[in-house]
């Protein structure tokens, strides 16, 4: 009996040891991502291989770029996904605080295309430092459309595939591990490259790029439970004396030096090394043609490391043909559809009304509601004075439900502006701006305009917005004016004269592209000097005021203000002048209207078709010199606010009563930003509006070169008219103003 109680004991023994040698679990496996900006793509190529070797990944580390490729892979996007998502990416757009033209405002568009510069600043600024050049809010605004799903605080060690991202408390100089949180938020902490993006702030922490510290996380991984480490490193080595010269040089290898010693150290943690050959790029190549070159780097490492790949699948302690449970794809909210929303709340302010805000934005609790309906309220939010930085967060705490949550972010009350302009004609001119947003029981905004130049101006504009996108309007303006008059492309005459204006206006945004305008204006012209050139131009004109009534409707799709590829622009007003408020010279008062229209189609991805057609028609007797219709230039308004532009005429050129003009541009884009634009161009022009189609023709045309400049279009074009009978050059760099 004692025999068989021994055998049984020892057959249950061996059970015990024996069944846990044969089912020993393998080895866990983390990628630990490297950060190095726009060289960090190459992380996606490395990956796509990793998985094409059959290696499990247990665990995801990244810093940086490495953190952003990282956090996305864990929560299920493929190689391929992150390929397109790349690809697709207007990183000129992302890397920037620009809005998009169509979240923007009328007045915003207007003013994007005239400065180059625009510069918050309030009584806190030193409070609400920036400390970085950009804000960062597209990238922010970009990674919360890339993890709807994980917009809550959540444990990373419970993602798809667990993360960890590095970042650095720069209150303290501490490494910052993110194992749990907002997903999009530990992303953009672990990328806030100093003095370029704005830190991340949480709690009483100031989050900066965790490559300061730690931009080779392998340790972290080892802290996870980490048994084998693939490691993707871009980081680029460091350079010689030979190679510091620049402040960005200089700067990356202050990033690199500061970390060096945690780098090294990480690196003897690998078990597979990848090293990616990032040579002569930077962390700011965000171009197509890098990003592909380095998408592709990224997977010739990793096939360099194939043979290292397929062995680690012994020390891992699976088989040769493993093949690991598919990856992803990760799947977001589809935009297309509708989706339940329970609650909608709002955060980012002190003493929110929401009741307020939900039906400022038009959004209902309870309902269904498209993705397209929380865009456009984003956008009704954002044209509002008191808001900026406006984004979503969808929670998904009961599957078919969501909870959403709009984040707000006051807007800087005051803001510096500054457009810079050279061309062949003025040289060059500077504008300078003020705006204040006024914390008034209306809303209210002012704003002081000064233009240094040829033609010098002095304006200031009081704005009252009772409403949203409603506003009165009072302005006064004073203007030195020096201009040449042609005829057939001859100096007929020069005048200087000093201008003054005052303005009440009434204005409305009618769905976003239309504007509404009535006002009354009032207008004095001072002459100074008029030099004549031949006596039969011997024109007596004096010192004239004017009292002006007009109205006017703007509608505006332009894709962009300058070289658009798409959409509309049409315009059409109506001034009655007088000099006494009813009458003009004891007569009937004289009106002028004017009406534009310009469309942009693009035919193929780089050939666009340009239409248009615009004209000006007075209306009475006696029309004083101030008022007569202009001809010539490229631009509206640009010597006179009646000039209609005119290729094949570079001057300003006085005309009929009635001129209508045709025009038809062909343009083709040559790489990113190079234009090549071929116009033709004929005025028709009378004194009376119904035979202008008979009366005097005017034929224009001219071939330019244009590129889209960050300081505004560069443009160069020659032009000949039959009125001229001359080729003209003409040349600008910057917006118009």
């Amino acid at each position: 009996m004692k025999k068989q109680l021994y055998s049984i004991l020892l057959v249950v023994l061996g059970l015990f040891i024996c069944i846990p040698l044969g089912a020993q679990p393998r080895k866990k496996v983390a990628v630990v991502l490297s950060g190095g900006g726009a060289k960090g793509v190459a992380h996606i190529g490395a990956l796509r291989v990793i998985e094409k070797a059959g290696i499990p990944i247990d665990y995801v580390v990244g810093t940086s770029m490495g953190a952003i490729v990282g956090g996305l892979y864990s929560i299920g996007y493929t190689p391929e996904q992150l390929d397109s998502m790349v690809r697709k990416q207007n990183w000129t757009f992302l890397l920037s605080d620009k809005i998009k033209r169509s979240e923007q405002t009328m007045l915003e568009r207007k003013n994007a295309a005239t400065y180059v510069l625009s510069i918050p600043y309030s009584k806190g600024m030193k409070e609400k430092s920036l400390g970085g050049m950009i804000q960062g809010q597209n990238l922010s605004n970009l990674f919360s459309e890339l993890t709807v799903g994980y917009h809550d605080s959540v444990n990373f060690n419970k993602l798809p595939i667990p993360f960890a991202c590095v970042s650095e408390n720069v209150v303290n100089g501490k490494q910052v591990v993110f194992h749990d949180g907002i997903l999009s938020t530990a992303m953009r902490a672990s990328m806030a490259i100093p003095f370029v993006f704005t830190p991340v702030r949480i709690d009483s922490m100031v989050l900066v790029d965790g490559g300061m510290t730690n931009n080779f996380p392998t340790n972290i991984a080892k802290e996870m439970g980490a048994d084998i480490i693939i490691g993707v490193d871009v980081q680029s080595d460091l350079s010689g004396p030979e190679k510091l010269n620049t402040v960005p040089e200089i700067m990356n290898q202050i990033v690199n030096l500061s970390g060096q010693s945690n780098y090294e150290r990480n690196i003897e943690l690998t078990n597979t090394y990848i090293k990616v050959d990032v040579k002569g790029y930077s962390a700011a190549s965000f171009n197509a043609v890098a990003l592909d070159t380095l998408m592709r780097r990224g997977e010739e490492a990793a096939m360099d490391k194939w043979q290292a790949l397929v062995d680690l699948k012994k020390t891992i302690g699976i088989p040769e043909n493993f093949v690991p449970k598919p990856h992803g794809p990760y799947s977001a909210v589809d935009i297309s559809r509708n989706i339940f929303v329970r609650n909608i709340t709002f955060s980012g302010l002190k003493d929110t009304d929401e009741k307020w805000l939900l039906k400022k934005c038009k959004l209902k609790e309870n309902t269904e509601i498209n993705i397209s309906e929380i865009d456009k309220a984003i956008y009704i939010l954002r044209g509002s004075q008191a808001y900026s930085n406006v984004s979503y967060a969808l929670n998904n705490t009961v599957p078919g439900e969501y909870n959403l949550n709009i984040m707000l972010e006051e807007k800087y009350e005051n803001y510096f502006n500054l457009g810079i302009r050279f061309d062949s004609e003025e040289i060059a001119s500077l504008l300078l701006n003020a705006t204040a947003n006024l914390k008034t029981r209306i809303p209210s905004r002012l704003s002081v305009t000064g233009r240094l130049g040829k033609r010098y101006l002095a304006a200031v504009e009081y704005t009252l917005e009772p409403a949203q996108m409603r506003n009165f309007n009072f302005a006064y303006q004073f203007q030195y004016n020096d201009i040449n008059i042609y005829s057939h492309g001859n100096r007929i005459f020069n005048t200087t004269y000093k201008y003054h204006s005052g303005e009440f206006s009434f204005s409305d945004i009618w769905y976003k592209n239309l504007r509404f305008m009535v006002g009354t204006r009032f207008e004095y012209f001072k002459y100074k000097d008029i030099l004549y050139n031949s006596p039969e131009y011997d024109m007596h004109i004096k010192p004239e005021s004017f009292f002006s009534y007009f109205a006017q409707l703007h509608y505006s799709t332009l894709n962009k203000n300058y070289f658009p590829s798409k959409g509309s622009d049409i315009k059409a007003a109506y001034h009655l002048y007088t000099d006494n408020l009813y009458s003009y010279n004891d007569h009937a008062p004289f009106s002028a209207i004017s009406a534009s229209w310009e469309s942009a189609f693009l035919l193929t991805n780089r050939f666009a078709l340009l239409p248009s057609v615009y004209g000006r028609v007075l209306i009475g007797k006696e029309i004083p010199y101030p008022y007569t219709n202009a001809l010539g230039g490229y631009t509206y308004g640009r010597y006179a606010p009646q000039q209609l532009p005119f290729v094949g005429i570079n001057n300003i050129e006085m005309n009929d009563k009635s001129v209508v003009v045709t025009s038809l541009k062909l343009r083709q884009r040559m790489g990113a930003n190079h234009y090549i634009t071929l116009t033709g161009n004929v005025a028709f022009c009378d004194s009376n509006f119904f035979h202008s189609l008979q009366g005097r023709k005017i034929y224009g045309g001219g071939i330019g070169y244009g590129y889209d400049s960050i300081f505004g279009p560069l443009e160069a074009s020659f032009n000949y008219s039959n009125d001229t009978r001359a080729v003209g050059f003409y040349v600008n760099l910057g917006y118009t103003f």
